[in-house]
């Protein structure tokens, strides 16, 4: 699809839903939205980072979207090593707008949900401290966002400096071969549960008022983007090109990736198999939440028949 497709493809969506008996819910923040300048806040939690940085503060650096267009939150968590400097010194040398926020809590969910919070922009997006984008990633989603739509990246995983296949990758491929946007009850087109690590960018009043919970120590972003699609039911978008690449580094040691037994990553998401059976009287049969909470249900059956007893 072209953009200009995307775009009126997305057009006819809204049309309808505004003439839908959810409008009033679906833009009841539409003038918060407008208020907010165009461009897109970057989030990034750091937890003792002063070592891995570089890649993403020189990407950071270097983006072609307008300075004017964006900003960074650090959100230092537990940090005990020398990553304020290093933060302090990307903020007075880059020339990009820089927004330092602290906390002696090690909790990359604490980090983003209070980095959120200083958001000014209209869009947002997330991006670890060891991982790093492409050029054109910030300047592609702004052009792809709008009120009702979150991005799917494009995902590049670099494991031990080498780059390697990433599942979720593979899935956005097969999820987008036929259309590069989908409308909330597609989930069965786009295996929309299978790419929630590769959505990064969303709109600020969406993300705002879901909290990411620091009770979890694995599926911390599957149970944030359930709680945002079953609130929000957005519009799904990838970009036609790979000016989006997103460069996830795998690192044992990182705060959100960290190693744990079989039973610490097992009980999150039973948590979230929990929170499904709970909620499964709140909506209809064809509604676009239970449809995607049926598909996580499966993904997550089939996570924890994999899962490694070690």
């Amino acid at each position: 699809m072209t953009y200009e497709e995307i775009a009126a493809f997305r057009t006819l969506i809204e049309q309808v839903e505004r003439k839908g008996p959810h409008a009033a819910q679906l833009y009841a923040y539409e003038t918060e939205y407008l208020a907010a300048p165009e461009g897109i806040s970057v989030i990034v939690p750091v937890h003792n980072g002063a070592d891995e940085m570089v890649e993403l503060m020189i990407s950071l650096a270097n983006q072609s979207l307008e300075r004017s267009r964006f900003e960074v939150i650090f959100a230092l968590n537990g940090c005990s090593d020398a990553s304020r400097a290093v933060v302090d010194r990307f903020a007075a040398t880059s020339g990009v707008d820089t927004v330092i926020i602290e906390s002696e809590n090690p909790s990359v969910a604490q980090a983003r949900n209070e980095a959120l919070h200083l958001a000014r922009f209209r869009q947002a997006t997330f991006v670890d401290h060891d991982d790093h984008l492409s050029r054109a990633y910030l300047e592609e989603c702004v052009s792809l966002s709008d009120y009702r739509s979150v991005i799917v990246s494009n995902i590049i995983k670099l494991e031990n400096g080498a780059l390697a296949e990433d599942y979720a990758q593979t899935v956005v491929a097969r999820g987008f071969e036929s259309s590069h946007i989908h409308g909330p009850d597609d989930i069965a087109l786009c295996f929309r549960v299978y790419t929630l690590n590769a959505i990064k960018t969303a709109p600020t009043y969406m993300l705002r008022r879901i909290d990411y919970d620091p009770n979890l120590a694995h599926s911390e972003d599957v149970n944030f983007w359930r709680d945002l699609f079953h609130r929000f039911t957005p519009i799904t978008i990838k970009s036609p090109t790979r000016r989006d690449m997103y460069f996830r580094k795998v690192i044992s040691h990182s705060l959100s990736r960290k190693h744990t037994d079989f039973y610490d990553k097992a009980k999150p998401r039973f948590h979230i198999l929990d929170r499904i059976a709970q909620d499964a009287d709140l909506y209809s049969c064809d509604s676009p939440q239970r449809k995607f909470d049926l598909q996580l249900k499966e993904l997550i059956m089939e996570t924890l028949a994999n899962l490694g007893r070690d």
